[in-house]
């Protein structure tokens, strides 16, 4: 059984005060976003590193994490962080995540759909997250039992009811993912239900799309816990639901996830879950 909001709240206040966390996760994403954009105009090929098929890094991805830790670890110089370009490090209850740059591929190319996200977990529960939009200026937060906004103003899910009528996210796998075929045929299904198909290319703000009721669900199976973190608590903080595509363990474990909001959400696990 869950513990009650309540009492996890006054938990993970015992750990962490949430309101210097938020403001540190905050002013470090917003540097991040801004040597993003900055970095943009100064990219060449030979700052791209291809890390397997359909994965790249670059120079500004790492200049970004390092601005992040630096400036989190001068605020909580205790807590753990685990970041998509450096690794782990650290020992302890409260643990960042943070992919720097989610949707290099699209940074690379020029596509204008990239973002920074930043999740603080307590005990391995996320109870803080942040996704910078550095292009639309956009700021989606959440915190644990306090809600969603963007640039401050609430958000909440779509109330869409039915796929047919839903418009859904996704991420293609990569090109060697050992999954591939069988995510595809799941696809194939899902473009076959729903009214409409998305693939922009980050996962962060796909999710932060369906806390904001731009998009009415998404799903992934092939990303890393930097990709998911903070998006997850957008959307059950906007009043969404997530789960894992197959039931099996909590989203953040598998890296794997369906979200929508409570109506929704049984028809796209339906859907995704026939012939498994």
């Amino acid at each position: 059984m869950n513990m009650p909001t309540g009492n996890r709240l006054a938990a993970v206040g015992e750990v962490v005060d949430l309101d210097a966390a938020l403001a540190a996760a905050l002013d470090a994403a917003g540097e991040a976003c801004a040597i993003l954009e900055e970095g943009r105009d100064l990219l060449s090929r030979d700052m791209v590193t291809t890390k397997s098929p359909g994965d790249v890094t670059t120079v500004i991805d790492r200049r970004a994490e390092e601005a992040v830790k630096t400036r989190l670890q001068a605020a909580f110089p205790d807590f753990a962080f685990t970041g998509e370009e450096g690794g782990a490090s650290g020992s302890s209850r409260c643990r960042w995540i943070v992919d720097p740059l989610d949707g290099t591929m699209n940074y690379v190319h020029g596509f204008p759909f990239y973002a920074v996200s930043l999740a603080l977990t307590v005990d391995g529960e996320v109870v803080l997250g942040v996704v910078g939009d550095p292009v639309r200026k956009e700021t989606f937060w959440a915190v644990l039992g306090r809600g969603a906004f963007l640039n401050g103003s609430p958000l909440r899910v779509s109330s869409v009811r039915e796929l047919e009528q839903a418009l859904v996210g996704t991420v293609v796998p990569p090109p060697r993912w050992p999954g591939r075929d069988a995510y595809l045929a799941r696809f194939c299904r899902m473009a076959g239900c729903a009214a409409g198909i998305r693939r922009a290319g980050a996962a962060a703000l796909d999710l932060a799309y369906v806390a904001a009721g731009r998009m009415d669900g998404f799903f992934v199976e092939s990303l890393k816990a930097w990709d998911i973190a903070a998006g997850m608590l957008l959307v059950t903080e906007a009043g969404g639901e997530i789960s894992d595509i197959f039931g099996e363990e909590p989203p953040l474990h598998t890296n794997r996830l369906a979200a929508a909001n409570a109506h929704l959400l049984p028809a796209l696990l339906g859907v995704l879950r026939e012939h498994a």
